[in-house]
């Protein structure tokens, strides 16, 4: 587990994040956003996660709230993930992100998607 410094870190990045979802996601990707960020904060305080591990955790979370706050647009939104990282993925993989996809997609443009994308909650990995 982290120690009392970084617990305070995180949970001070954990807080920033809540707040970029506040400002800058349309309501219905804010419920997405805040909900998956819960879970993996969550996940990690519960997980035997080593030093090394928090300081990746904590820099991914901070690129992604860099880019809401310097670089998100729901327009126009990234969905360029590098080829290596697509081509490791197995064909459930594949076919879930698909369908993650077309739900924000949904939930971008105004749709409901709620029961609708058929995401399950099974880990990727």
């Amino acid at each position: 587990m982290a120690s009392a410094g970084s617990f305070r870190q995180l949970s001070a990045l954990y807080r920033h994040i809540l707040r970029a979802h506040r400002k800058k996601l349309p309501g219905p990707l804010r419920a997405l956003g805040d909900s998956y960020a819960s879970e993996e904060f969550r996940r990690h305080l519960k997980a035997k996660t080593t030093r090394s591990q928090w300081q990746e955790f904590g820099q991914q979370w901070s690129s992604y709230v860099s880019m809401l706050n310097g670089t998100a647009d729901l327009d126009q939104h990234s969905s360029s993930m590098p080829e290596d990282i697509h081509a490791a993925l197995n064909a459930e993989q594949r076919e879930q992100l698909s369908k993650l996809q077309q739900a924000v997609d949904e939930l971008a443009h105004g749709g409901h998607s709620e029961g609708e994308g058929g995401l399950d909650n099974r880990p990727l990995g």
